[in-house]
């Protein structure tokens, strides 16, 4: 007797037993390393590299399964500028993206809520072990939404909270996906960068060059092969670590000194011929930007001190200090042989930088409780003169913000015209130097990737007005009258640029905070506010009888402008023309960023085939992104597009790629004479040399050991002008320029200009000889540890 057919109501037992799901064993975690794994040790379970691996002296051997970081916070080391155990730290998305440095690393998957609580009560010493080490992360802060746009599926869910997960991907194509538009909400949290471990760390916000740092995730591995294909680097690498710490380091920088005085201070001055040519230089070039100053109250103050210089007690010793600082900002402007020519005395190189030093250590120990206006114009001097010269420029920052708080305690925050008791001479001196302290504390901010000290509501001290100098008078009784900003004078370019100010402060803050919570059509608002001050930049002209001096004015009042504003627009749009290549919504941004940047880079040209004196004047940390920023959209490639569906910005136009590279070239050469010039330069000079390496290789593949032998070359050759420049000077020792000397390579080099457009590649088939080989394992690498490539990321503030 057969069974009866089973109803499908009514499942037998067998059939329930077969619907269940399986309870499959759960699976023990591995937490020890590969190599500990394979021969059965004790693991530590340390992350990069483990305890055992270290001490076997083979840490890039220790690697862990992917299960090994699904404990891990949603943003990890990268591993193109630090290698296992390195400081340096860049923050990347959560998600890999096209354009992220986690792009080539495996995805892993990420714990829900619930059970990273469960395994934090269970493995609370393995949570140490992995998320404790300040190495592993850049932050401990876990969003769940990492992406810029929020795509909900319907329109209803436009206004959900940034912090909701959301069920459909970016990425997807799905039908169901809302077009975007610049209406949605975006949600970025920008990259910074961050060096150091545990306390002791260095925090470099989320600028230009922090966003753009991180598009090069194969920048390491790039400098590795030049070192591999350079092996007679080893034989000069104590000069070149000189080089690259600053041939000053020792002398005068760390070299002890007396307190100054009045006396000794009067002393350090040079003749009255250098003194009259550098005054001259700082009016023409320095003091038509950054208003401080009434030139002819200086330079009758000027005349008296000539006639009171041998009775320091008649002096003083605000104005020595406040005329040693105008020598020392107009320095690398004037030629050095005419002014050994015209001194009587001894110069030497670093007699500036003598200068800023002991000004330094006089202001200090002068102790000024209640700064008034002198005060404040030689606090603002140091700033200046320390940048030029390029140092403290880590601590730029606390020193303009410092200083914009010492200036609003003495109330130049508030309009002057509500006090009574203020000369109308002093109002206007008053305006002038607040705007100066303002427009200084927004620019370091941009250069940091820092937050303004203050916004529009925080203040309501009126422009200056577009005077020339001679028109007021320390006795002057009222105001003359305001000129149209179509008349050239001598504060054009203060009442020109302020009346940007206030959306350039507005930018700037949004930029750098932690998140970037806006819709993209606030940025477009932004982008049309700037382009129309742009636009309005006065096109002026001069007669025909006119010295160069004042058209060299002219030239700089107008490429300063353009470029000041320029730098706010490269600001707002460099996050979004990264993404661009990912989302058509941000092509504006990534034209703009093109545009902006060519027009920085084509200004510092045009400048440098007019005048050294104007290159050296409008060179700037601008100079530096906008020239990253080329790089960085030929690195691209293919990749990089206006649009998802579009071609890339370098291919819309038939030979745009070659004249991007010939720009580049030429704007590296104006950066070589800048960094000549300051105390440390070198490093940045190698790796702007290296970025656009890198960038030619992916345009021209077939030649990339060519392009390579050029950044050698480079180095080799700045080097060796650095060193010729000073080879009769006291400073470098008995060692003089070392290896230099001895070496063929590098005498092969040709240490004249030109290098950046016509660089020489030496013949390297040479015969092995004593010290010109690699280094032994563990010993120092010339090429990434003397250039500390783990540490360029923050080259900027160093």
């Amino acid at each position: 007797m057969t069974d009866p057919a089973p109803d499908s109501d009514h499942p037998l037992p067998e059939q329930q037993q077969q619907q269940q799901p399986r309870i499959r064993k759960r699976r023990r975690r591995t937490v020890a390393c590969t190599q500990c794994r394979s021969r059965k040790l004790r693991c530590d379970r340390e992350y990069p590299s483990c305890g055992r691996c270290q001490k076997s002296k083979t840490p890039t051997r220790c690697t862990y399964e992917d299960g090994f970081l699904w404990q891990q916070p949603n943003t990890v080391v990268s591993p193109a500028f630090s290698e296992r155990g390195s400081t340096t730290m860049v923050q990347l998305p959560a998600h890999p993206t096209p354009d992220s440095a986690l792009s080539s690393a495996p995805t892993r998957p990420q714990p829900s809520a619930t059970g990273m609580m469960r395994r934090e009560e269970k493995r609370d010493h393995f949570m140490e072990t992995v998320l404790g080490a300040p190495k592993a992360a850049v932050d401990q802060e876990i969003y769940a939404n990492r992406e810029v746009l929020q795509r909900p599926r319907h329109a209803s869910h436009y206004h959900h909270h940034h912090h909701h997960h959301r069920e459909v991907s970016p990425h997807s194509s799905g039908d169901e996906d809302e077009p975007v538009s610049p209406s949605q909400q975006l949600d970025m949290s920008p990259r910074f960068l961050m060096r150091g471990r545990e306390t002791k760390t260095r925090y470099n916000g989320s600028g230009i060059f922090a966003n753009l740092i991180a598009q090069f995730p194969d920048i390491r591995s790039f400098a590795e092969d030049i070192r591999q294909t350079s092996p007679h680097l080893s034989a000069l690498r104590p000069d070149l670590f000189r080089v690259k710490k600053g041939l000053w380091k020792k002398v005068p920088l760390n070299t002890p000194f007396p307190d100054p005085t009045t006396r000794s201070l009067i002393d350090m001055l040079p003749s009255r011929q250098v003194v009259d040519e550098l005054v001259t230089l700082y009016f023409t070039y320095i003091e038509s930007t950054h208003r401080i100053l009434h030139v002819p109250s200086f330079l009758r103050e000027l005349d008296v001190f000539w006639g009171q210089r041998d009775e320091p007690d008649l002096v003083s010793p605000l104005f020595v200090v406040q005329l040693l600082l105008v020598l020392a900002c107009a320095w690398n402007l004037a030629d050095f042989d005419t002014l050994l020519i015209k001194n009587e005395a001894h110069l030497a190189c670093y007699t500036a930088v003598e200068w800023v030093l002991h000004t330094e250590k006089w202001i200090d120990n002068a102790q000024i409780k209640r700064p008034e206006i002198m005060a404040l114009r030689v606090y603002i001097l140091l700033i200046m003169a320390q940048n030029i010269h390029g140092m403290k420029r880590s601590k730029a920052w606390l020193a303009t913000g410092s200083l914009l708080k010492q200036a609003m305690l003495a109330g130049f925050h508030r309009d002057p015209s509500k006090y009574t008791k203020i000369s109308v001479f002093n109002k206007e001196m008053r305006r002038r130097i607040w705007a100066t302290i303002v427009e200084l504390d927004l620019q370091v901010a941009l250069e940091r990737g820092m937050v303004p000290s203050v916004q529009e509501s925080d203040y309501d001290t009126a422009p200056p007005l577009n005077i020339n100098d001679g028109e007021i008078q320390e006795t002057s009784e009222e105001l003359p009258a305001d000129r149209p900003l179509t008349e050239l004078t001598d504060s054009s370019f203060q009442s020109v640029l302020l009346r940007s100010l206030p959306l350039r402060l507005k930018a700037c803050a949004l930029m750098h905070s932690p998140r970037i919570s806006c819709r993209y059509e606030e940025i477009l608002r932004l982008d049309w506010g700037l382009n129309r001050y742009l636009s309005k930049v006065p096109s002026w002209s001069t007669a025909n009888g006119e010295d160069f001096q004042t058209q060299h004015r002219m030239i700089l009042v107008k490429a300063l402008l353009e470029t000041k504003i320029g730098h706010s627009l490269l600001s707002i749009h460099t996050p979004f023309a990264i993404e661009a290549s990912r989302d058509s919504l941000f092509a504006p941004s990534a034209r703009t960023r093109l545009e902006v940047a060519a027009m920085i880079l084509s200004t510092q040209k045009r400048l440098q085939q007019v005048s050294r004196s104007l290159s050296l004047s409008i060179l700037g940390d601008w100079t530096v992104q906008a020239y990253c920023s080329v790089c960085q959209l030929l690195h691209e490639g293919e990749g990089g597009s206006t649009g998802s569906s579009s071609k890339p910005l370098t291919r819309t136009l038939v030979g745009l790629s070659e004249s991007l590279v010939s720009l580049a070239e030429a704007i590296l050469t104006c950066l070589e004479t800048r960094f000549l010039l300051v105390v440390k330069g070198a490093k940045e000079y190698f790796f702007m040399s290296t970025l656009l390496a890198l960038a030619k290789v992916t345009l021209w593949p077939e030649q990339a050991s060519v392009y390579k032998q050029e950044v050698v070359n480079r180095v080799l050759c700045f080097a060796q002008t650095l060193f010729s420049r000073h080879a009769n000077c006291t400073h470098l020792g008995n060692w003089g320029m070392g290896n230099f000397k001895m070496n063929p390579i590098a005498a092969s080099v040709d240490a004249g200009p030109g290098m950046a457009t016509t660089p020489l590649v030496p013949d390297l088939t040479l015969l092995p000889t004593p010290g010109f080989g690699m280094p032994p394992t563990g010993e120092l690498d010339p090429f990434l540890d003397a250039f500390d490539w783990a540490d360029l990321t923050g080259i900027t503030f160093e």
